[in-house]
């Protein structure tokens, strides 16, 4: 069963909270139910199961607006693999964090936006898991930031040419489950400016990873083994938008 029921009270003009009660599942992949090890003539996999619980607040001005949420969900029948190679679905996992989504107008060619989220993802049982870890009670869950963040700054300088300078920040995780290794996080810059040279054409230009920064897609700690999958370098895109 899965489903989702909310209530919603006053309007963002004036301050408006809301709350929310969800349950959701997954249920096993046909990888996790048909991969069997000797010795396994089958796998006993119960569906993936979550509960959560949300409250929120949201207030807009005529130049600015703000949205703040609070989460925590509980989620139980865990699918991984034991150390024994098995996979099995008896783990618990807990989350909680705080997200906002921010917006501010300080001039008439100027906005700022800022969306972040911090949180907690943290394994709520003891295992041994493949690869000789030891899950415990407690240790983060690996390859999840507990912060992330995007900021954006947009000016006008004509009605026809925008400029925006966007960072991104991606925060420390641990890359196993037994958190022994750690991956640092990393910041990037992206520009990018549009030029609507008449009502049918728009030229565009996009510089990505402007400060040209070695940072990983994703990090993981595989058998002993770091694995990173790096990020593009710096690169320019320029292109030309026409409709008909």
């Amino acid at each position: 069963m899965a489903g989702r029921v909310g209530l919603r009270y006053g309007a963002p003009a004036t301050g408006q909270w809301h709350g929310a009660y969800s349950v959701a599942f997954r249920p096993p992949q046909v990888t996790e139910l048909y991969r069997l090890q000797r010795g396994q003539s089958a796998a006993d996999l119960h569906s993936e199961r979550l509960s959560g619980v949300e409250l929120g607040y949201r207030r807009a001005w005529s130049d600015a607006q703000i949205s703040l949420t609070a989460f925590g969900m509980r989620k139980k029948h865990f699918i991984f693999t034991d150390a024994a190679g098995f996979n099995v679905s008896d783990g618990r996992t807990k989350h909680f964090g705080l997200e906002t989504e921010a917006s501010w107008r300080p001039a008439r060619r100027h906005e700022l936006h800022l969306s972040a989220s911090l949180a907690r993802h943290r394994y709520a049982f003891d295992r041994a898991a493949s690869g000789g870890e030891i899950i415990k009670n407690g240790n983060e869950i690996d390859t999840a930031p507990p912060f992330m963040a995007n900021a954006r700054w947009l000016y006008q300088p004509r009605r026809d040419l925008t400029l925006e300078l966007e960072g991104i920040r991606m925060g420390p995780y641990y890359l196993d489950p037994a958190n022994t290794a750690r991956y640092p996080g990393h910041s990037l810059l992206n520009l990018r400016a549009d030029w609507a040279t008449s009502t049918k054409t728009t030229l565009f230009a996009r510089i990505t990873n402007l400060t040209d920064h070695d940072y990983a897609e994703r990090a993981d700690l595989a058998f002993g083994n770091y694995r990173y999958f790096p990020g593009l370098p710096r690169r320019l895109f320029v292109g030309i938008e026409w409709t008909p």
